[in-house]
């Protein structure tokens, strides 16, 4: 079971899916929203299909995914786990996906960043949903505790 702890970061965060290949070549694609599953056991991470190519491939090859997911605040998580699907993401969770990035670019730009290089990055919406049965959690924030697993 995905810790309650991590739902805000899950919900507000973005981060990057990482996977290697069955020759240890890494590749990650950056997510842009995800959404836990009502079993809390599983999330599903949106991607730009045009990018993850390769940890898509990664993923039907070996099914091994990490993902580091973090807010601004510096509050982070890497989740560890096992590749169930990808799909096209429905409208709901494009819609959640444009509300969270919106909001990241806002935040980005009024900290000094500019403005067209974050959309760049943040404003086109994504169009898979990659689904990862999560095993293991572990703290990826700053501090003491970073790298301590938690249990699930």
């Amino acid at each position: 079971m995905i810790p309650d702890i991590t739902f805000e970061v899950i919900k507000k965060g973005f981060g990057h899916l990482g996977t290697a290949s069955n020759d240890k070549m890494p590749a990650h694609t950056d997510t842009l929203g995800a959404v836990v599953n009502d079993r809390k056991d599983s999330i599903t991470f949106f991607v730009r299909k045009t990018l993850s190519e390769k940890v898509l491939s990664n993923l039907q090859d070996n099914g091994k995914a990490t993902v580091f997911i973090g807010v601004v605040s510096h509050e982070a998580y890497q989740f560890k786990g096992q590749f169930i699907e990808a799909r096209n993401l429905t409208s709901e969770e494009l819609e959640m996906s444009e509300k969270n990035r919106t909001n990241f670019i806002e935040v980005m730009s009024e900290m000094g960043l500019p403005k067209p290089a974050i959309e760049r990055l943040f404003g086109v919406e994504p169009d898979t949903g990659i689904t990862i049965k999560v095993n293991e959690v572990f703290v990826q924030t700053p501090g003491p505790e970073a790298g301590k697993r938690i249990d699930t």
